[in-house]
């Protein structure tokens, strides 16, 4: 059994049938793999996983800023700041911030 069976990239299966693709794995699709098969695959080629892409959190948080939204609201904060509206100008700039940090915290509890 070479490496080149037991494995296909997407752009392949996307380009192939599904009798293909069975034909090409060489599996049954009624019985599927005996666990000698499973052990041997799991060995040559490794688990079928996709890794988990690390973010850094500073340019995770730093995305909460970039967007059609978020532009708009810091249009506002940059009008605010150049016509005077102090309080206006800390509000909207506080609100930004706000939205931010919720946005971030709430993402990174449900990674945890």
């Amino acid at each position: 059994m070479d490496d080149e069976d037991l494995s296909i990239n997407a752009d392949e299966a996307k380009k192939l049938s599904c009798d293909e693709i069975v034909q090409r794995l060489k599996v049954s699709p009624k019985t599927g793999l005996k666990s000698s098969e499973a052990k041997e695959r799991l060995r040559v080629a490794g688990p079928n996983e996709i890794p988990e892409k690390k973010v850094n959190p500073i340019i995770k948080f730093l995305s909460y800023f970039w967007g059609p939204i978020p532009w708009m609201i810091e249009a506002a904060v940059i009008i605010s700041l150049v016509i005077g509206h102090w309080i206006d100008f800390y509000i909207i700039l506080s609100l930004l911030l706000t939205n931010s940090l919720v946005g971030f915290y709430q993402e990174h509890r449900l990674r945890i």
